[in-house]
């Protein structure tokens, strides 16, 4: 076997070992060139994988040795490859998170690690065998690196096997976490997706809201923060003053705002600020709507901080999570 065989060879193993899968449960493929996959094979145990398990596909899924069957679950796994630039993909049974998504409609980690690691989890309606519809599959794990599909699994993608193996795994202990966290109240209710219950702008009215980063747009978060007191207090004890760039790659828009102790004092036409985000349109929408936290978008590299380091920005961490949370409810068009 070469590398690549030999790495999924290991990282089914692992799987299994960490009661991630079980008996025939679950399926991992990778990306071998621009046109060639490899995927385990149909009916295949993960625990137990050899040569006869992996299984070459081309673009269409069809295998290079004819006398070979690809996973049942090889549609998915095109799908997130074409929707995303994964290089690995991992389909896994983890039974914690299984039993948490019968009664969630998401999950929200407890440590800051897994938050900025795999964020907010959706779980997904799956209502077949295998997954027949990967389309809202795909357009999550565009904006994060793992879902969970209710009562079936979860799919994580990653730029090699490792990496997908270690979010499967990082998101069933941190699933486990909740439910020592729960037990003793005898209860397991989501964590609220933002603070004090705020609804994400998401769900404004057709036609309604600002377009994306105008002045009025700017403006209306400007006039949220300043006028939300808890914000306030929360920069103050943080000692938030800096200034923070928020820049629109795709119209070449970026804006400037200048915090003093808690309170937003200046917004310019500019990119002046000591710390500067920058982002494609998707992304900016995507933080603006709620449908991705900004800390997260950031870690992915789907935002990039071009100037600044985070571990400094960090330090306002609560102040700019008020902030976000009030800005994801002024609705965008």
């Amino acid at each position: 076997m070469n590398k690549i065989e030999r790495e999924t060879v290991h990282f089914g193993k692992l799987l299994f070992e960490r009661h991630l899968i079980s008996g025939w449960g679950g399926n991992i493929s990778c990306r071998l060139a621009q046109e060639r996959f490899l995927i385990t094979a149909q009916h295949a145990s993960l625990g137990f994988l050899g040569p006869k398990e992996l299984v070459q596909i081309d673009r269409k899924g069809k295998p290079v040795k004819k006398n070979q069957q690809p996973s049942s679950e090889t549609p998915l796994h095109l799908a997130v490859y074409n929707g995303t630039d994964a290089r690995a993909v991992v389909h896994a049974h983890p039974p914690l998170v299984l039993a948490f998504s019968l009664s969630h409609e998401s999950f929200v980690p407890l440590s800051f690690e897994e938050k900025y690691t795999i964020g907010e989890v959706p779980i997904l309606a799956q209502e077949t065998p295998t997954v027949t519809e990967p389309g809202r599959v795909v357009e999550e794990l565009r904006l994060r690196p793992i879902v969970i599909l209710r009562g079936h699994g979860t799919v994580a993608m990653g730029k090699d096997l490792k990496e997908a193996f270690l979010l499967t795994d990082l998101l069933e202990e941190a699933v486990r976490c909740q439910f020592f966290k729960n037990e003793p109240e005898g209860r397991s209710e989501p964590l609220p997706a933002h603070p004090r219950g705020l609804k994400s702008g998401n769900g404004a009215q057709k036609g309604k809201g600002y377009p994306l980063f105008s002045r009025e747009h700017m403006t209306a978060l400007v006039e949220s923060a300043n006028s939300d007191a808890e914000f306030q207090s929360l920069g103050r004890t943080a000692g938030l003053t800096t200034t923070l760039t928020l820049y629109l790659e795709d119209t070449d828009n970026p804006w400037t705002v200048h915090f003093e102790k808690g309170e937003i004092t200046r917004l310019e036409n500019g990119t002046d600020g000591e710390f500067v985000i920058s982002g494609k349109r998707e992304w900016w929408e995507a933080v603006f709507q709620g449908r991705i936290d900004p800390f997260l978008a950031t870690q992915q590299g789907k935002l990039q901080l071009k100037r600044g380091e985070l571990w400094k920005l960090s330090q306002w961490f609560k102040p700019f999570q008020r902030a976000f949370a009030l800005w994801q409810t002024i609705p965008i068009k």
